[in-house]
């Protein structure tokens, strides 16, 4: 969930018009590479790569947008940050806070 909450906050900055979608995905992967690296995870150039992140995006986004726009479908997982998003924030907050430790 902690990675859940870093690709929905990408999302959000993009849907909230602070950021490109280009520069989100990148930044997403990016943070999501390094904090692998920081626990010591074996990566290679696939792992949470531009790619992966954009099409994972779009399936939150799906779900974000409640099917306007973005990839069907959400995925359960996605669903869940979103569920917590809206109904836990403080959660989501702890989440986020997590992850980029």
């Amino acid at each position: 969930m902690e990675e859940a909450a870093v690709l929905l906050d990408g999302l959000l900055q993009v849907q909230f018009g602070k950021i490109s979608r280009t520069d989100a995905i990148a930044s997403v992967s990016e943070e999501l590479r390094a904090r692998a690296a920081r626990h010591h995870y074996d990566i290679d150039e696939k792992f949470r790569n531009e790619n992966g992140i954009s099409l994972q995006m779009a399936h939150l986004e799906y779900g974000l947008t409640d099917g306007e726009t973005g990839w069907e479908p959400a995925y359960r997982w996605q669903e869940q940050i979103l569920d917590i998003y809206y109904n836990e924030p403080e959660i989501y907050k702890k989440l986020l806070n997590r992850a980029r430790k």
